[in-house]
């Protein structure tokens, strides 16, 4: 099987799919999605991806000491919690 270089739209059947070399939105891991947003891999879905991160602060602390609690991916009525 070949190495994953790249997320394509949901539902794609492309011959880099079927082969592991792409892999459709709606089957990509948590993983998947970390490593696109990271660069490592190509974003070829043609979609927004939405972003939310929740911060916990500490009383007394300000924002630039909040640390990421969850960060959460979402489009095309798909989404996925991510590691902060």
């Amino acid at each position: 099987m070949s190495s994953l270089i790249a997320v394509d739209p949901p539902g794609c059947g492309c011959t880099e799919c079927i082969i592991g070399q792409y892999v459709p939105l709606d089957r990509a891991t948590p993983e998947d999605i970390a490593a696109m947003l990271n660069g490592r891999l190509f974003n070829h879905t043609g979609t927004e991806l939405r972003i939310t991160v929740a911060y916990v602060l500490s009383p007394g602390v300000g924002l630039a000491a909040a640390s990421p609690h969850t960060v959460r991916i979402e489009c095309s009525g798909l989404s996925w919690d991510l590691d902060s």
